[in-house]
């Protein structure tokens, strides 16, 4: 199926114009593709580090709740609740800013932001409980690495975003721009060539014409 034509006048200046327009869609067309490489590529890295930390994590509260479970069993359920009620809470809140990314994009940006160290320590004995505290610890540096991985998130929705974007954009240029430059620029070189084609055989009658006028005169003017 054809492309559309657009509608314009069948001119040597018009053909020029459409050919000059054809050209930079097709620069236009190159660097948004060469752009959506770059952002294919940056989209695999944003993947690959979150998978490898969302991996960690799990590894990480997985190995935390296993032994939870090991330490219920040994000092006994209310004796980790007791244990727990003991503990400072965690207080901390989420910054969320921009970030400049590749080409320019905008990504959004957290921030987990909590308290010193010292005022988070649990009040907890060490020869009460070990192994509570020490995966009480690492619950707490867990937090780092989920508001972590939710910014990585936050960046891939974007960069799908942009992508599908571009994408859009070099298949408008791709197949219906282009085609509809292509259709117009054959449909004015046609038409041209009927004119050029008219216009010879016009000449060529008149030269016939201006030839037997002149033949006549000069057989009157001999008799």
């Amino acid at each position: 199926m054809s492309a559309e034509r657009l509608e314009v006048h069948p001119t040597r200046l018009e053909l020029l114009a459409l050919k000059r327009r054809k050209t930079l869609a097709e620069g236009i067309a190159d660097i948004l593709q060469k752009d959506l490489e770059v952002l294919i590529f940056s989209l695999v890295e944003y993947r690959e580090r979150a998978l490898i930390l969302r991996t960690k994590l799990y590894n990480t509260l997985t190995k935390s709740y296993s032994q939870f479970i090991k330490a219920e069993m040994v000092s006994g359920s209310l004796k980790v609740k007791e244990l727990a009620l003991t503990a400072t809470p965690i207080d901390f809140n989420v910054k969320t800013s921009t970030a400049t990314g590749v080409l320019g994009i905008q990504f959004p940006s957290l921030k987990l932001i909590k308290q010193e160290e010292a005022e988070q320590k649990l009040r907890l004995s060490l020869l009460d409980a070990p192994i509570q505290l020490e995966e009480a610890s690492r619950i707490y540096n867990v937090m780092d690495a989920v508001v972590e991985l939710a910014s990585l998130t936050a960046a891939i929705r974007e960069l799908l975003e942009v992508i599908s974007l571009k994408r859009r954009q070099i298949n408008r240029i791709q197949f219906k721009l282009i085609p509809q430059f292509d259709t117009t620029i054959e449909y004015i070189e046609y038409m041209l060539e009927e004119i050029e084609q008219q216009d010879a055989i016009r000449v060529r009658v008149l030269q016939r014409k201006r030839k037997e006028r002149v033949e006549k005169s000069y057989e009157t003017g001999s008799v």
